[in-house]
């Protein structure tokens, strides 16, 4: 159940990229007070968007989800008046832009923007469709202390984890630093630094989402931020990396539902976990970078 809900939660990834990247096209074009080489800059990450997040609406499109009753839907449409909200900031965007702008470029890029919204809304309502738990289930689960996968929230992931302190050798820190990614990302953005120009923000953006935590890890290894993570396999998702020789590679989730934290590792070739294995974690307090984990009271 959990590791079927995060296989749909990984593309929620490809649905904000698109939005991310047109959005700081949005913020260079502005700045540039609306210029022709800023223009031509919008058109052409225009193309790759859009293509895109066609692309990802396709797959999430066939990508069938559970069959709810009426009041589980409704439930479910319930919890996502938040997100139902925030639309309609991205709806008066593509209005001031129709309006105000009148740019077709500008027009298009405002419209891929709310496609990548509504991509991210609808991996979220299908998400919520699996494992969905009916009132006796839910009853039972909070009578037995059960933990539930709707517990879990976005900042489990993404707040800093400082406590409690564990002690790691320098040596063992800098043998975690992934030098391939960090090297890459040196040489890659250094001459944006040199020179640094706007234009180069949708691609800074890029980096950040996909190779920040390899950045963020290095200050984890300079100020010896570790800490530890108790808790229990909530998603184990099986893919495949072709690029160098096809590999097998396993994304596993641990959630520790009493403090509130949850960590991702990945293990390549083969996994020796399974959902629910209580597992303990020692990680990077900013990063989450994992460098070293094992089995606690297995159960069998």
């Amino acid at each position: 159940m959990w590791s079927k809900k995060r296989e749909i939660n990984d593309n929620t990834a490809f649905a904000i990229l698109p939005m991310v990247m047109n959005i700081a096209t949005n913020v260079v074009y502005f700045i540039r007070q609306g210029s022709y080489g800023a223009l031509e800059f919008v058109r052409v990450f225009n193309i790759f968007t859009l293509i895109t997040s066609v692309i990802c609406f396709i797959f999430i499109l066939f990508n069938k989800g559970e069959k709810l009753s009426q009041d589980e839907k409704k439930e479910i449409s319930k919890r996502m008046n938040g997100f139902k909200l925030l639309s309609i900031v991205f709806i008066a965007y593509i209005g001031f832009t129709v309006f105000n702008v009148r740019n077709l470029n500008i027009i298009i890029s405002s419209v891929i923007i709310f496609l990548g919204y509504i991509n991210c809304y609808i991996t979220k309502i299908k998400s919520s469709y699996i494992g969905k738990v009916s009132e006796t289930q839910r009853n039972w689960r909070a009578a037995y202390n059960i933990p539930s996968y709707d517990d879990i929230s976005f900042l489990w992931r993404v707040k800093p984890m400082l406590l409690p302190h564990v002690s790691v050798s320098f040596g063992e820190r800098i043998k975690n630093i992934d030098w391939y990614l960090t090297i890459f990302i040196m040489v890659f953005t250094y001459p944006f630094f040199i020179e640094f120009h706007l234009e180069f923000l949708p691609f800074l953006a890029v980096v950040f989402i996909f190779l920040g935590k390899n950045v963020v890890y290095i200050l984890d290894v300079i100020f010896g931020i570790y800490t530890e993570t108790e808790g229990i396999c909530t998603g184990i998702v099986m893919k495949e990396k072709t690029k160098g020789g096809r590999r097998i590679y396993y994304e596993i989730y641990v959630t520790d539902f009493e403090k509130k934290r949850e960590i991702k590792f990945t293990q390549y070739d083969s996994c020796s976990y399974s959902e629910n294995d209580p597992i303990k974690l020692v990680h990077g307090g900013l990063s989450k970078h994992v460098i070293s984990t094992k089995i606690i009271n297995k159960r069998f």
